[in-house]
């Protein structure tokens, strides 16, 4: 896919001011999870690349400490931009959710000083393996584009739509689970969890999900069928980070409704869906959405 160069910076600074109105407004959530702090570094690196990209633009050839700089290297570090944010789809995802896993395994609330520590270190630790991959990587070409139709050859990431096909996999065959009218097939595949409490949990879940990020996922699905091809550069942003941190809570939730013996409510939010739940399994009462007074201990989570 061919894009000018102006089109290329304008597309950029839109990203990054996006990505940062997102920081912004979710910035009692953003610092209390891997997925917020990858979010910040993501913001910080869209505009320092912004920035560096329309610098050359504008000045066209200029040296910085014996490095030097014309047009061409613009398509030049997109392209590298586009190369290391096509492998992190996966990744991400991966460690966003081990992170919400071990998030709401622990009796904690609090983020202490040493998790946030440990989150900027596994950051930059997949930023900079990332990088190596793509630049060690057989295979890897790149272009300089033409520089007199100030044109630049961007790609698609393939990891972004694996990963949105997974997540709708999972969440239709949760969705279809819970409301399948086939009792005694459920309870062969589930012995411990067919109570209907567990159902409404997934449910539920689903619906918290799904109300809130409907409108993103019918854009996500329409864009192939419009044949809309979005760059690499462009997949990766912060509203695509907040939906995957809220599927892979909602997918954490889902498989408490099965494990959990707790009778502890849970009032869990991400800044995007708030969940409350009551996990009693195995209670002979559901409740969802209402506090049961003294019956119930709250446990507030921010993830």
């Amino acid at each position: 896919m061919e894009t000018s160069i102006p089109s290329l910076l304008l597309v950029l600074w839109l990203k990054s001011l996006l990505n940062w109105l997102v920081v912004a407004v979710q910035r009692h959530y953003i610092i209390k999870s891997f997925s917020g702090f990858f979010c910040i570094s993501l913001a910080l690196i869209d505009s320092l690349l912004s920035l560096f990209l329309t610098a050359i633009f504008y000045l066209e050839d200029f040296n910085i400490s014996g490095w030097h700089f014309t047009r061409y290297h613009i398509c030049l570090l997109a392209q590298m931009t586009c190369f290391i944010y096509a492998v992190l789809h996966w990744p991400v995802f991966l460690l966003v959710g081990l992170d919400n896993f071990w998030t709401l395994s622990s009796s904690s609330t609090h983020t202490s000083w040493k998790q946030k520590l440990t989150y900027i270190a596994g950051v930059c630790l997949l930023w900079i393996l990332s990088a190596l991959y793509v630049f060690w990587k057989p295979g890897v070409v790149l272009s300089l584009g033409d520089d007199e139709e100030h044109q630049c050859e961007m790609f698609s990431s393939p990891q972004a739509s694996q990963v949105l096909v997974a997540l709708l996999l999972t969440v239709t065959c949760v969705v279809l689970y819970s409301y399948a009218p086939f009792e005694n097939w459920r309870v062969q595949v589930f012995l411990h969890s067919a109570q209907q409490s567990c159902l409404v949990c997934l449910r539920q879940t689903m619906h918290t999900f799904l109300s809130t990020w409907v409108s993103f996922v019918v854009l996500m699905i329409i864009s192939p069928l419009l044949l809309i091809e979005m760059q690499a550069h462009l997949q990766m942003n912060v509203v695509w980070l907040c939906f995957l941190n809220s599927f892979s809570v909602a997918l954490v939730l889902c498989g408490r409704s099965f494990t959990s013996n707790s009778k502890k409510s849970v009032s869990i939010t991400d800044g995007f869906c708030s969940w409350y739940f009551c996990f009693t399994c195995g209670a002979d009462e559901w409740n969802y959405g209402q506090q049961s007074g003294d019956r119930t201990e709250v446990k507030k989570l921010n993830i």
